[in-house]
């Protein structure tokens, strides 16, 4: 019996440096490598192999903003104790014309892509949600993968489907809303989010 499934997901979410808020909200999300960029998160050799083109509508990964289902994952870990957030948008941007899904890191070749909302259903979503992908000191790269499953946009996302800044302390939390006038977005300390 399954604990999680695509129903329970609330928001599609995409990890970022503090610092790179003023041109997020000022530009929206855009796709990797962009000018406004000012701390680049990425792991060099994860992004290295993402540099090439998905099997749906032949464009580079590059070319997309990726959305993770659960941010609270191997990327998330690397950059643990960097001012990273986590920026929560409403879900509708699924249907975004030219999105793609997929069950894994799309950096990988043994990820599957699709273009089918159905996809989404199958997906394994105890492994997507899972809180560890290392056991006894084993890790099991299938859930670990699964953990990363994302969602692929084209170009670019705008700021008026950001539902939600996760922060992992409320120092965070304190900033944005002395620096930003955000509206209808909700800001959260939320440190079970972060490791």
């Amino acid at each position: 019996m399954s604990n999680y499934s695509f129903s329970d997901l609330c928001t599609v979410d995409h990890m970022t440096h503090i610092n790179n808020l003023d041109g997020i909200l000022a530009q929206g999300l855009l796709s990797h490598a962009n000018d406004y960029q000012q701390v680049d998160i990425s792991n060099k050799a994860v992004n290295q192999r993402r540099n090439k083109i998905e099997p749906i509508y032949s464009k580079n990964i590059h070319e997309y903003v990726p959305f993770y289902f659960n941010a609270r994952n191997a990327m998330l870990y690397a950059n643990r104790g960097k001012d990273v957030i986590i920026l929560g948008f409403n879900t509708r941007i699924i249907s975004t014309k030219g999105a793609v899904f997929t069950d894994g890191n799309a950096s990988r070749n043994d990820t599957y892509f699709s273009n089918d909302t159905d996809f989404l259903m199958e997906l394994n979503w105890d492994h997507v949600f899972s809180q560890r992908w290392c056991n006894y000191g084993q890790s099991d790269e299938h859930i670990k993968s699964s953990m990363m499953s994302e969602l692929l946009i084209p170009d670019n996302v705008s700021i008026n489907d950001l539902d939600v800044v996760f922060c992992r302390t409320e120092e965070q939390k304190n900033y944005i809303l002395a620096t930003y006038v955000l509206n209808d977005i909700e800001v959260i300390v939320e440190p079970s989010l972060f490791f």
